[in-house]
C-alpha cells in the first residue's frame, strides 16, 4: 500500500527557506526518499546517479512527477495528506498540488494558485472507468483567486475525443493505453486536456490538465500510485 509522509513532509515544507531546504532535513529525506530532497527536486538525482523503478518501489511512497508545460525542469512529490480522498503531494520546495483520483483539484506555490475543481458525475478521472465506458460529457467548475468568499468560479461544459492505443514508460515501468483528449468550453474561454488511460482499467497514468488561464497547463505522470491509507 502506498503510503503518505505527513510528518516528514511537515518538517521539511517548515525547513525550508529561501536559501533552500535545511541540510538536515534534505539528509532526512535523500535516506527514506532516494530522489532526494531540496534542489534534487528539479534535478532528481545527483550528478551520474540515475533513478530508478526499484529505489522507488524501496521508498514505498505515493509518488508524482509534474512539469508546468513550456518548462524545462519539473519536480517529485510525494503524497503528505489524504482528507476524504484528496490527497495532497508535496515537494521540498513548498509546491502543493491535490488530486481527488486522478484529477487535479487544487495548487499551491506553482505561481498562480487554483483553488479547487469539481465536477458532474461521473467523472472518470475521479473514479477510473474503462475508456469504452467513459461519459460523453462533463460538467468542470474551476475556483480560482479573488476578493469574494468562495473565490471566482468558471465554468466549463466538456467532451472527449479518444486515440489510437499507445504506450508510454515513467520511470521503467511500461503502461499500455489509450490517448484520450478533453476540449473544454465556457464564457471565459475554452482549453484543452490530455490523459493517457490505462486501456482495461481506464486509470489515468500522464495527463496535461489547465490550471487556469494564468498559469496554464501542469504535465503530470503517475510515478507510484497511492493506493489509500496504511492500515
Amino acid at each position: 500500500m502506498r503510503r503518505v509522509l505527513p510528518a516528514l513532509l511537515l518538517l521539511l515544507l517548515a525547513a525550508c527557506s529561501s536559501e533552500g531546504v535545511n541540510p538536515i532535513v534534505g539528509a532526512a529525506v535523500s535516506e527514506l526518499n532516494p530522489l532526494g530532497g531540496g534542489e534534487a527536486d528539479a534535478q532528481p538525482a545527483q550528478a551520474g546517479q540515475a533513478v530508478t523503478r526499484a529505489a522507488i518501489q524501496r521508498a514505498d511512497v505515493a509518488m508524482i512527477r509534474i512539469r508546468l508545460v513550456g518548462e524545462d525542469t519539473g519536480a517529485f512529490m510525494q503524497a503528505a495528506s489524504d482528507n476524504g480522498g484528496h490527497v495532497t503531494y508535496a515537494s521540498s520546495l513548498r509546491q502543493l498540488v491535490t488530486l481527488r483520483g486522478a484529477r487535479i483539484t487544487g495548487t499551491r506555490g506553482l505561481g498562480h494558485d487554483l483553488l479547487s475543481v469539481t465536477s458532474s458525475q461521473p467523472d472518470p478521472l475521479m473514479r477510473p472507468i474503462p475508456p469504452g465506458q467513459w461519459p460523453s460529457r462533463v460538467t468542470r467548475n474551476y475556483e480560482f483567486p479573488a476578493w469574494a468568499p468562495r473565490g471566482r468560479v468558471e465554468s466549463f461544459e466538456c467532451r472527449f475525443e479518444f486515440g489510437a492505443p499507445s504506450e508510454i514508460v515513467i520511470i521503467e515501468q511500461r503502461h499500455q493505453g489509450v490517448e484520450i483528449s478533453e476540449y473544454c468550453t465556457g464564457p471565459t474561454g475554452e482549453f484543452e486536456n490530455l490523459y493517457f488511460a490505462d486501456l482495461r482499467t481506464g486509470f489515468v497514468w500522464r495527463s496535461i490538465q489547465w490550471l487556469g488561464h494564468k498559469q496554464g497547463h501542469l504535465d503530470m505522470q503517475v510515478v507510484l500510485p497511492y493506493t489509500g491509507r496504511r492500515g
